[in-house]
This record gives C-alpha cells, structure tokens and sequence, in this order.
C-alpha cells in the first residue's frame, strides 16, 4: 500500500460551525480558524461510485469541510482530546475519511451508519458537524470513551464563538444569510489563529457563498451544480475573484480523491532525507515525535494533539518504506510510505 506523506489533521484551533435550519431553507455556516493563510475551496464531480463534491481547506489538500450535490455539508471543530481506542471490528478508509463520507452518504442516517462502519482518528481530538438538506444535524464526538451521536432538528453549533452562539441561535432564529453572516461575523476570531476563510452552504440550492467581512475582499457566490459542470478544479481563496475569470485549473495531486493520485516515483537523489522522513514517521507511529523535526507551529500543534498523526500512522499497517516523488505542480520531491 502507498500512502503520500502529508500533513494528515484538521485545524488544530476551535473554529466556529453552526446550522440554520426552517421549514423551507437549511443553512451551514463555518468560521476556519488557524495559522495557515494558504485556503483553497476544489471542486470534484460525480463518478460511478461516488457524489460530486466541494471541499474547503488549506494548502495541505486536506478538507476541513464541505457538502455534496444532495445536500449533505460537514466540517470539524477541534479543542476535544479524548481518550479513544476504535473498535476493532470498524474498518479503516482510504485517505480522507471524512471526504469518503461526504462522497457516498446522502443523509445524516447514512453518515451515521458509516462512521459505525470505519474508523476516524480525528475523532481523538475534535468533533465533527453534519447537517442534510431537511434540517436534520448530528454531532458526532467521543463521550465516556465511545462514539456518540448527537442528533437534532434545531439550529445549532459550536466552537470558538459558542457565547455568541448560545445567545443568538434560537428557534426563532430565521435560517437566512443575514442573520448567519453577522453571528459569523461575531464569532471571527483574531491574532495567530485568526479567521482564514468564512464560507455558506445552502443545502437545498447548493449556493455556495464565501463571506468577504470588508470593502475590499466582497462575498463571492457560486453555485455547486454549475461549478461541477466544470470538471474537477480549484480557487485560492484569496485569488478567486481574479480565477474566476480565467480558465478552470485543475486540481493539484493532494486535492484528488485520493493523495497517491497523478504522483510517479523518481530518481531518489538524497537517501539520507528519504531514510529521514521514514525515521520521522516511525517515531510519530509509536508515539514519540521529536521537537527538532517540526517546524515551532507545527510542533506545538503535534505536542498539544499528539493522537491524530500516531493513528493515521498506526492505521495504515506495517510501515516498510518510503518512496520519493513527484506530482504536477511540486517543486520539491514529497515521499510515500510504503505499508503493507
């Protein structure tokens, strides 16, 4: 098996996600907060076994969030280390679980049913919020050392600006973009990890709004259906207005449905590194990373969360190897892992 060597975790910071839900409209609100200032929003249409998709997310290609041509939308809040050994018997998805839920699920009683089915290490320090098209939501974390899954029909959320959310959300709250966009705008948070990226998705007409909060960065409207129509392709965040102008670009090796997707292997020029970021790895596997080979930012979200890469490490098997290569789009040579 061949996994290829990133980043594999959600924002390390809590942001701030919520759902606005009525008779007639179901919105999904989200505030990403983290150091990152690299955010992509990629789109990937329908194939045979799976629903056409948007994500949103950093540099790393790793979604934090998104929602589907049915209107299902999800994403993660972290600030939740719990104590959690998974089942034995749940299996394990290739690559980003979260993204295999959103591509083959419709509602929320089918997201359940698969996070009853495969295993997710984010759960070992953040909790996951997902909303279909009928109002319907569940919040799934660990609680008492299980799984735990928390369903409503009401509008609600959590995270960084859950004062404000306590006082605002209601059931007399009207699900519109007005009323989402200024509880949004209260909850944004500031310095380090400040607010990167706010985003809307409206689960019955699949408009998707990215909030701008100033004269010179405007909301941007999208709709899903016709972004798809497209074919797989990507916007940096802070260029869209000036890529929605241009051609489509295609989406970069870690925005595909899976990472070892358009990467070949090449000549292997340092063996020395290639040999290092195995030992990085295996250290990470059993539980002992070392401060000297993590940037200070990273670091201190390795030191704070150590579970999450240890697992996605440990779920893949064996580590045997690792591979220098190359995708479209890379500089620099990333590396596979070789599991068996």
């Amino acid at each position: 098996m061949l996994l290829v060597l990133q980043l594999i975790s959600f924002s390390a910071t809590p942001c701030t996600i919520f759902v606005l839900t009525g008779t007639d409209r179901t919105l999904f609100f989200n505030n990403e907060d983290y150091s990152n200032p690299t955010t992509w929003l990629w789109f990937r249409p329908s194939g045979k076994s799976h629903f056409g998709c948007a994500f949103v997310g950093f540099d790393n290609g790793w979604a934090q969030g998104g929602v589907n041509e049915n209107g299902l939308a999800f994403d993660w809040v972290a600030g939740f280390p719990n104590q959690w050994t998974p089942d034995e018997s749940l299996e394990t998805a290739q690559g980003n679980t979260s993204e295999r839920m959103l591509e083959s699920c419709s509602t929320i009683s089918e997201a359940i049913e698969f996070y009853q089915k495969y295993q997710e290490p984010g759960f070992t320090y953040a909790k996951i919020l997902i909303a279909d098209k009928t109002g319907a939501s569940v919040i799934i974390g660990i609680r008492d050392g299980n799984l735990h899954f928390d369903q409503s029909r009401q509008s609600r959320g959590f995270g960084y600006g859950q004062k404000v959310l306590a006082s605002q959300l209601s059931g007399s709250t009207e699900p519109t973009i007005s009323n989402g966009r200024s509880i949004l705008q209260a909850c944004r948070q500031k310095g380090t990890y400040a607010t990167k990226y706010s985003n809307v998705f409206d689960l019955r007409s699949g408009e998707i709004q990215l909030v701008g909060f100033s004269e010179n960065r405007p909301d941007i409207r999208l709709n899903l259906n016709d972004e798809l129509s497209k074919g797989q392709h990507y916007y940096e965040i802070s260029n869209i207005n000036s890529q929605l102008l241009q051609e489509p670009i295609d989406l970069l090796p870690a925005m595909k449905r899976f990472l070892w997707e358009g990467y070949q292997d090449i000549l292997d020029k340092n063996p020395a590194l290639t040999n290092r970021v195995k030992q990085i790895s295996q250290e990470a596997l059993v539980g002992n990373p070392q401060r000297k080979d993590y940037t200070p930012v990273y670091w201190k979200e390795v030191s704070q969360y150590p579970q999450p890469s240890e697992n996605a490490i440990r779920a893949l098997g064996n580590l045997l190897a690792a591979k220098a290569c190359k995708g479209a789009g890379d500089s620099q040579p990333v590396f596979q892992l070789v599991c068996d």
